[in-house]
């Protein structure tokens, strides 16, 4: 098995590393504290290739590929969990039309996918509801057929994105037939009369990304609208993209488990205790080995999972079982270095003027978000027969 990165991929990585240092984390504790989004650091990403890594050239992307898209999402998260987290779910959202785009709705890549490319607008998609999470057949947000319209009434929770400026769109999952629970994705430009965004959530992390409930009360859209063939929404979403997303949201974590890892080694070298840096205690040397073990560990599984999705079927049940191993590993195993981290700082650690303070909040919500890990070892245990 090759180790390697490509030469490309390298570069990748290297660029969006270095923008992240010099551009990226110079505001991201303001932004935290704030958390206002910086939409001229979204237009650089723009301006620098980085949000098209992944999306094909016809449409504008580079098509460089799932592994380095992750490998930018990790760098950015790095220094900033809410504009990688931005990141991911404004490429998703552009990928869920994409399809539809290329086969049947040719306007869309020039009005929605390629302003996201270049950094000046932003998508989302609607998943969860307040009685549906993990269980997307919960989901009660319905699309009627009405002559040659679809009339949408629900509400969806937790989404990212929907109130930044010039977000152009929604892609909520919908029942388009309730008597055979039949779900498919509708595409909802932002402005559609019926389509309201309610007020930005307050959160202990990612507070710069956009987090809101979406309501629809008659919200009508055109047929046509329906993405992809219709009924095939929910299979769409859960099997293709999440197989896709939840290596990202792995890749997510992973830049917050490096920062932490960052951090720790810094103040251990220089936190001076009975005469000695702390780094030469035993107890803390112990701390930071198993949190570098466990990211050395965790890009193993998350580059496992992205040269899987060039080498198998998007939404096979292996690729479900390499990302669900990746993100449930990677969100968990950040989870405790961010803890370690705290622990290394003592009480400087709790304090929100410290580094590790953000990490820790930030990295929380990748044990729930884009499926807890609780419903991977699920997908897993399933993969495996049980």
């Amino acid at each position: 098995m090759d180790f390697e990165y490509t030469e490309a991929q390298k570069q990748i990585r290297t660029m969006v590393r270095e923008f992240a240092v010099n551009e990226v984390a110079p505001g991201a504790e303001e932004r935290d504290r704030t958390g206002e989004f910086d939409y001229g650091l979204w237009k650089k990403l723009g301006d620098l290739g980085i949000i098209g890594i992944n999306l094909p050239p016809e449409v504008g992307g580079s098509g460089s590929g799932l592994l380095a898209f992750c490998l930018a999402v990790e760098e950015l998260s790095r220094v900033d969990a809410s504009l990688g987290v931005t990141l991911l779910v404004s490429e998703g959202a552009a990928h869920a039309i994409l399809d539809h785009s290329l086969k049947k709705m040719n306007s869309w890549i020039d009005k929605y996918i390629k302003p996201i490319i270049a950094g000046e607008a932003f998508g989302c998609t609607a998943i969860t509801e307040a009685e549906a999470g993990s269980n997307t057949a919960a989901i009660q947000t319905q699309a009627k057929p009405d002559g040659n319209m679809r009339v949408i009434n629900g509400s969806k929770v937790f989404i990212t994105n929907a109130g930044l400026k010039n977000c152009l769109f929604v892609s909520p999952i919908v029942v388009t037939d309730k008597a055979t629970m039949e779900f498919s994705l509708i595409f909802v430009p932002t402005g559609t009369p019926g389509y309201t965004i309610m007020p930005k959530y307050r959160k202990m992390g990612w507070k710069s990304s956009d987090t809101r409930e979406l309501h629809f009360d008659d919200c009508k859209v055109p047929e046509e609208n329906i993405i992809g063939e219709k009924g095939a929404g929910r299979g769409k979403v859960i099997r293709e993209g999440f197989s896709q997303v939840r290596t990202i949201s792995a890749s997510s974590a992973l830049g917050i488990h490096q920062a932490c890892i960052d951090e720790s080694l810094k103040y251990a070298k220089e936190r001076v205790v009975f005469g000695k840096p702390i780094g030469k205690k035993q107890f803390i040397q112990q701390m930071v080995c198993d949190m570098v073990l466990e990211a050395e560990m965790g890009r193993l599984l998350r580059d496992k999972a992205a040269k899987m999705a060039e080498l198998v079927e998007l939404g096979s049940s292996q690729l479900m079982y390499w990302s669900s191993l990746a993100k449930w590993f990677c969100c968990d195993a950040a989870n405790r270095a961010a803890y370690s981290a705290i622990q290394i700082y003592g009480g400087l650690g709790v304090m929100d003027e410290c580094a590790v303070s953000r990490y820790y909040r930030d990295v929380r919500t990748w044990t729930i978000g884009d499926g807890s890990s609780e419903i991977q070892k699920i997908i897993v245990a399933r993969e495996l027969g049980l």
